[in-house]
C-alpha cells in the first residue's frame, strides 16, 4: 500500500491557489476546526474527513490532511481569490511589471504618479482599487476568471510568441518579442531603418538616447559573415548597444536584462 501523504492546512491553499486565510475560514465554517488560545483544532467532523496531528520539529503540532482531500466538494464554497499583477502575472508565466503594462495596453488599468488606477473598462472586468496601507500608493486586484479572458489571452499569446502586438509585420519572433516589449515600454523606435552610411539596415533604433539594437542570426556563408562584421564595425563606430537575439527566446528574458541595459544608455523604462 502507498503511505498517505499529508499536507498542512497552508500547504493545502496552496495546492488549492487559494489564500491561506480563506481556507482556514472555509474548514472553520465547515466546523473541521476550530480556533482555541490562538491555535487550531480538530473537530470530530475535521477527524472524519481525514485530519490528522503532525508535528514539526521547530513550530510544534500542527493539523494536517490527507491528499484525498483535495477532491471534496467544500472547495467549491470558495470564492474566487483576488488576484495581484504578481499573482495573475505567474498564472499567465509574464512578469507582474510587463503584465501591468499588458493591463494599461488594454486600457483596463492608467499608471498614476505612482501605483495603478482602475478604469471604467477594468471595472467591468471584476478589478478592485485598493491603496496600500502604510504608502496609500494604489493597486488593482483582478479575479481569478481574468485568467481566461480572451482579450487578454489574445494579446500575451502575441506578446509570448513574437507576433506584432503594435501593428508592425516582425520578420522573426525573437523580434516581434523585443519590438512589442519596447512598446509597452511606450518607447519611440524604428523597426529595420537603413541609417545613413550603414551597411544594411538597424534592427531597431531609438531616438531616446541614440540607440541601436542589432542582432544576427545565424552565418551561414562567407557573404553573411563579411556583411556581419561591416555591420559590426559601423555599429561600434556608433557607441551601440549590441543585442544578442538568442537572449530575446522569451519576453521573461527580454525583461529580465533590457531594462537595465537601456538604463546604462540613459533609456528610461517602466
Amino acid at each position: 500500500m502507498s503511505e498517505i501523504k499529508y499536507l498542512s492546512t497552508t500547504a493545502l491553499a496552496k495546492t488549492l491557489d487559494k489564500e491561506p486565510k480563506e481556507v482556514f475560514i472555509l474548514l472553520a465554517q465547515a466546523h473541521w476546526m476550530i480556533k482555541v488560545d490562538g491555535g487550531w483544532q480538530l473537530t470530530e467532523k475535521g477527524r472524519f474527513e481525514g485530519g490528522v496531528y503532525l508535528n514539526h520539529p521547530k513550530f510544534g503540532d500542527y493539523v494536517a490532511w490527507p491528499e484525498t482531500v483535495l477532491t471534496h466538494g467544500l472547495w467549491r464554497s470558495l470564492p474566487e481569490a483576488p488576484l495581484s499583477a504578481s499573482q495573475l502575472g505567474a498564472k499567465l508565466g509574464m512578469p507582474a511589471r510587463l503584465l501591468n503594462l499588458v493591463l494599461r495596453d488594454l486600457g483596463w488599468q492608467i499608471q498614476g504618479l505612482k501605483g495603478w488606477l482602475l478604469t471604467s473598462e477594468g471595472r467591468a472586468r471584476g478589478g478592485q482599487q485598493h491603496r496600500a496601507e502604510e504608502s496609500a500608493i494604489p493597486y488593482v486586484t483582478w479575479p481569478e476568471k481574468l485568467e481566461q479572458d480572451e482579450a487578454l489571452k489574445q494579446v500575451v499569446r502575441a506578446l509570448t510568441s513574437g507576433v506584432g502586438i503594435d501593428g508592425r509585420n516582425y520578420a522573426t519572433p525573437a523580434e516581434g518579442r523585443l519590438g512589442g516589449w519596447l512598446y509597452l515600454q511606450g518607447l519611440s523606435f524604428s523597426y529595420r531603418r537603413q541609417m545613413e552610411a550603414g551597411p544594411a539596415p538597424v534592427l531597431f533604433y531609438l531616438p531616446a538616447g541614440l540607440v541601436y539594437l542589432h542582432g544576427w542570426a545565424t552565418v551561414a556563408s562567407a557573404q553573411a559573415l563579411t556583411q556581419k562584421l561591416a555591420m559590426e564595425t559601423w555599429l561600434k563606430s556608433k557607441s551601440c548597444v549590441f543585442i544578442d537575439f538568442e537572449r530575446c527566446d522569451s519576453i521573461e528574458e527580454i525583461d529580465r536584462w533590457l531594462p537595465g541595459t537601456l538604463l546604462q544608455q540613459g533609456v528610461s523604462t517602466y
